[in-house]
């Protein structure tokens, strides 16, 4: 039987390890990302450094792992997407709902940019935190998943998810461009 190479040693047990970690994460009532992050943070390169050659060591795990993330993401916001009831977004409680929400999520990022150094540019720490992304999406599909968050809620998240992450960039290049006492 033949060994693993140091690339393909690399590859299974790194993916090994996240889909083991995420499962436990599941298993303790957790979500898996919480595991799979988990996964992520622990791994590193250097515990393979005394394995292969050393051409093989140029080779890391974030290049391993990149094409399955080419190929994951996209199907991750397809299924997101397949959960959106379009007609959700012209309901007037969902749209009140969401204006609460970014307006909270607006807020309570730009609030929290004031804890930063008052060296730094504080608006834009604040405004750089504002979008929730994959992980907002990820737990509002687990709510929803297990019952706790309505359609009507889950639409407002999503709304509220694609606004912060939408207006952010130009809100984040304006606050750069700003000079900072």
């Amino acid at each position: 039987m033949r060994h693993l190479d140091l690339v393909e040693a690399k590859m299974f047990i790194s993916f090994l390890f996240v889909m083991m970690l995420a499962w436990l994460a599941n298993l303790i009532g957790l979500a898996t990302i919480i595991g799979a992050f988990t996964a992520g943070v622990i791994l590193h390169d250097g515990y393979f450094r005394h394995w292969g050659e050393k051409n093989e060591q140029q080779i890391r795990i974030k290049d391993l792992i990149a094409p399955l993330e080419t190929i994951l993401v996209p199907i991750f916001f397809v299924l997101m997407g397949i959960q959106v009831k379009l007609e959700m977004f012209l309901d007037l409680n969902v749209l009140l709902t969401a204006l609460l929400l970014i307006a909270i999520a607006v807020v309570g990022k730009l609030v929290s940019g004031l804890g930063a150094n008052k060296k730094c540019n504080r608006l834009a720490v604040g405004i750089g935190m504002m979008p929730r992304g994959e992980v907002g999406l990820i737990f509002a599909s687990l709510g929803k998943s297990l019952g706790v968050i309505s359609d009507s809620l889950f639409s407002s998240i999503v709304i509220m998810v694609v606004f912060t992450t939408l207006v952010t960039p130009p809100l984040l290049k304006a606050a750069v461009r700003r000079k900072c006492d």
